[in-house]
């Protein structure tokens, strides 16, 4: 009697197995799902020309999906756009159609400008007062400052801490034009340009408008910052 019961269970574990193997293989392997999800990412992501990592969160196992027999498609939800961290639709459109949502992180790495010490406000800021860092650059909201050299320059807006990556938002352009500085005006007539010497009424940076006072005629005008000693009158 004992022979037969053993049998017996052999044979319904034989059974189920038989029924379980094939529905277990027909599921969708997770790890095509992620690899469809960062494909899709790493073809798109705003920093591609950089050092970058997608990564993704593990998917729920208890997600039982259908093996899908067409190939997996990616896409972004309604309003979606890329950014550090996204969500990815991923989709199988043939056989019984079916869809689930991935969350992906990207980093993006590459050397900023970091303050050596503290910087004052309205203090220029020179390479003696940065340093290069590797950072990842997708956290920056505020962006990142690529070199000193814009605009003739920068100065701090405000109070920059010792160790901070330097954001477009802490600075601004540098004066190149200092207020009492002979200048050379021009205008253009035309097709004439007209040159005349002038003196800075005020300090101005470069692209900036300031007033200045044409030396020949006594009048105050208005123009645009050339360099750091011409003023193209408007």
């Amino acid at each position: 009697m004992r022979l037969k019961k053993i049998y017996l269970w052999l044979i319904a574990a034989a059974i189920a197995t038989s029924i379980a193997g094939p529905a277990q293989a027909e599921r969708e392997s997770t790890a095509r799902i992620v690899a469809t999800a960062k494909a899709y990412i790493a073809a798109r992501h705003p920093w591609r020309d950089m050092e970058t990592s997608v990564t993704t969160k593990k998917l729920d196992p208890r997600s039982r999906l259908e093996k899908c027999q067409g190939p997996l498609e990616a896409f972004l939800p309604p309003g979606g756009r890329i950014k550090q961290r996204t969500t990815v639709g991923v989709r199988c459109s043939s056989g019984k159609p079916w869809k689930i949502y991935v969350p992906v992180n990207i980093a993006a790495y590459a050397k900023v400008m970091v303050s050596r010490h503290p910087i004052a406000p309205g203090r220029p800021i020179s390479a003696a007062d940065i340093s290069w860092s590797k950072r990842d650059i997708a956290t920056l909201g505020y962006g990142y400052l690529r070199s000193l050299e814009g605009a003739g320059g920068y100065r701090a807006r405000y109070s920059i801490a010792q160790g901070a990556v330097i954001t477009p938002n802490m600075v601004e352009a540098d004066s190149v034009i200092q207020k009492g500085q002979q200048v050379h005006l021009s205008s253009l007539a035309g097709s004439v340009k007209v040159s005349m010497a002038g003196i800075a009424l005020q300090n101005g940076a470069l692209g900036g408008r300031i007033r200045v006072k044409n030396l020949s005629s006594g009048k105050q005008l208005e123009g645009i910052v050339e360099s750091d000693h011409s003023v193209l009158i408007q």
